[in-house]
């Protein structure tokens, strides 16, 4: 039956849970098995974690969890064995927190919404989103929290204090989860693989937590669109979404973050720093994991892979999630000054600063401005001229990974975007998407001038320039301007049928 969540427990409690034999007593809690015996000191965290809630007067004998003494008799190296899958651990929590995978049972019931836990633990999350209670206060800012935790590491952004050391490097860290993730880029060795997915991690732990992405267990539901997460910590950065929250202010800018690590990357922004390289085109990024997609482009590797179309992506969240919403029509972030509505969070955000004409991303070479990072990026490698993509068939060299992928389709003649309304298909996505409006006749590119629309947001720009006057395409050896690139090219073509390029300054002018 379900445990009771809300009373007090008797002194002395037996339950059995899953085959363990598990006993309460005023000072100790002892498990015990044929062969195998863990006696501990009351360590209630781990026992939470495993979905075991204890009384408070279980935890007499110990003035905190820190200093409580853990002793195992250990029969051998992995005595814990799971009884379904055969999985062996070394600690009996492990085993504890493993078997929940299996067992369909939820004992921990939410009286107020029928939300149903596996675990004590996130059943004690999940009833912190129907208070409104926030007892802890900035004394600063006047931010309120509903953990002191969460006040101890808010109250950081304001002193800049950095706790956490890693002893490999010496750079320090605001959060303990911070350095845990930083740690893992000195990690060489990933003996750890995961038999789901066959990604690679360098501790068991690092492991442990990603199994839990494969697995149906996602109690923590968002009260505003129901999307479920496997952690706590996951609902509560997504929630950040509706209600715009961004906690984590950058102390030399003012800007806000919904996490503390997106603030961290931003602060190199500042500081220039890039700490992770490419080894194979010397390429350096703010984090690990811009890297970690960055090598990708290099070894094609595409792991993410669509189970409705096939389609392979090299990362998840930006990628295939996006690209699934395509099979569902799902457009869940809606600006609140137009009707248009987008598939991913980062789309809104971007078409917002069409609003606004916010451009926050400015050229330190030519202060050329864009309201993406990656457009940004993009443009300069017109400064640096790096073109790190080379094919393996021709050698013919790229600036960007898009171009080098379209390249390859010229040798493999591979066209896997496909017209769903007729047998057409195509080398890239764009295309395929400019077909597409000859079907519905949609012109969604309307000029703000007079009205005007055209199916392709090159077209309007190049209409735009009626408006403005703008020529943006000069001759370099006689100086005349136009506002169209083929035009130019028509002015500088010789009688030799060979079209020239822009840069070239070879042909002679055509009157």
């Amino acid at each position: 039956g379900a445990f009771q969540t809300g009373s007090c427990w008797p002194a002395s409690v037996a339950l059995d849970v899953w085959g363990w034999s598990l006993s309460c007593c005023s000072d100790q809690v002892t498990m015990s098995q044929p062969c195998k015996e863990l006696v501990l000191g009351s360590a209630v965290g781990e026992l939470e974690e495993a979905a075991v809630g204890l009384p408070a007067h279980s935890k007499r004998g110990a003035s905190s969890v820190g200093e409580l003494e853990i002793r195992e008799v250990i029969v051998d190296e992995k005595p814990f064995q799971c009884g379904v899958c055969e999985k062996a651990f070394k600690r009996a929590w492990e085993l504890f927190s493993h078997e929940v995978v299996h067992n369909e049972e939820r004992p921990f019931r939410c009286d107020l919404c029928q939300a149903s836990f596996k675990r004590h633990s996130d059943f004690k999350s999940h009833r912190l989103v129907h208070t409104e209670e926030r007892p802890f206060r900035c004394e600063l800012c006047g931010k309120r929290f509903k953990r002191s935790s969460n006040l101890q590491e808010h109250r950081r952004i304001h002193s800049g204090e950095r706790p956490f050391r890693c002893p490999r490097c010496a750079k320090s860290f605001k959060t303990p989860y911070e350095l845990q993730r930083h740690a893992l880029t000195h990690c060489a060795e990933k003996p750890f693989k995961c038999a789901d997915c066959g990604k690679d991690f360098p501790t068991s732990n690092a492991l442990l937590l990603h199994q839990r992405q494969h697995c149906d267990d996602k109690p923590h539901v968002c009260g505003v669109c129901g999307k479920k997460f496997t952690y706590g910590h996951s609902l509560k950065v997504h929630e950040r979404v509706h209600t715009g929250d961004r906690p984590f202010v950058c102390p030399l800018c003012g800007k806000g973050f919904k996490q503390s690590n997106a603030l961290s990357s931003h602060e190199r922004v500042h500081t220039g720093e890039r700490p992770f390289v490419c080894k194979t085109c010397g390429k350096a990024f703010k984090q690990s994991s811009y890297l970690v997609i960055h090598e990708r482009a290099h070894t094609g590797e595409r792991p993410y892979k669509c189970e409705v179309c096939g389609k392979a992506f090299a990362r998840w969240s930006s990628r295939l999630a996006h690209h699934q919403r395509s099979h569902t029509g799902e457009r869940p972030y809606k600006c609140p000054e137009c009707p248009k509505a987008f598939k991913g969070s980062s789309a809104l955000l971007y078409h917002q600063r069409g609003h606004t004409g916010e451009r926050p991303y400015a050229c330190p070479q030519c202060g050329k401005a864009f309201k993406r990072s990656s457009l940004l990026q993009t443009h300069q490698r017109v400064h640096t001229g790096l073109r790190a993509f080379e094919c393996a068939q021709c050698g013919l060299t790229f600036k960007w990974a898009s171009h080098y992928q379209y390249h390859l389709r010229q040798h493999t003649g591979e066209r896997p975007y496909r017209c769903p309304a007729c047998p057409k298909a195509f080398k890239n996505s764009s295309s395929l998407r400019r077909h597409r409006h000859t079907h519905t006749g949609e012109r969604p590119h309307a000029c703000p001038v007079c009205g005007k629309a055209f199916a392709q947001a090159t077209n309007l720009r190049q209409h735009q320039r009626v408006h403005t006057g703008e020529r943006p395409y000069a001759c370099p050896q006689c100086g005349k301007t136009f506002t169209h690139s083929s035009n130019l090219l028509l002015h500088r073509m010789p009688h030799n049928p060979r079209p020239p390029s822009l840069a070239s300054p070879s042909y002679p002018c055509v009157a």
